[in-house]
């Protein structure tokens, strides 16, 4: 999930530069600027390495990693119908939301308890693993169904 994460973030990145910043270097004619540079460069050093301080070899290093980035958006804007656009955006935007909820570990195992309770009402025959085994992804659940709720709670749904 980090990974998917931070490549969603790097193409966004990538993707959202200025029309009028200096440039890097291309790839297929796309430019990326400095500032993309610099911001993959944020990411990837911590902060250590700026475009400007980076040697010549440094600098094509660096436009090759992030060339697969511009790529993969360019064909993504070509290849994806508008639903399909929508979709992705709407599962990046979920993920982002999710990494900013807090769920405690009280909670997760209150949802277990939950859950186990409801499994053993229903006689299911399924055997639930230990907590500390599915704990994550309960979590997981969990920040799903805050983010969803806190949506829920400001629609304004209408039938007609």
């Amino acid at each position: 999930m980090k990974k998917l994460l931070m490549t969603m973030g790097l193409i966004f990145a990538l993707t959202s530069g200025s029309l009028f910043a200096r440039t890097a270097g291309t790839v297929n004619g796309m430019k990326i600027t400095v500032d993309e540079a610099n911001k993959a460069l944020k990411i990837l050093t911590q902060g250590k390495m700026t475009w400007a301080k980076l040697p010549k070899d440094g600098r094509k290093q660096l436009i090759t990693m992030m060339a697969p980035s511009k790529l993969v958006a360019a064909a993504a804007k070509k290849g994806l119908t508008a639903k399909e656009k929508e979709a992705a955006m709407a599962g990046f935007w979920m993920q982002k939301k999710m990494a900013s909820v807090k769920v405690s570990d009280k909670e997760a195992k209150t949802a277990y308890y939950k859950m186990k309770k409801a499994a053993k009402k229903a006689k299911s025959k399924q055997k639930i693993p230990a907590f500390s085994k599915i704990k994550n992804n309960i979590k997981m659940q969990l920040k799903q169904e805050k983010v969803v709720a806190s949506l829920m709670k400001r629609a304004k749904i209408r039938v007609k």
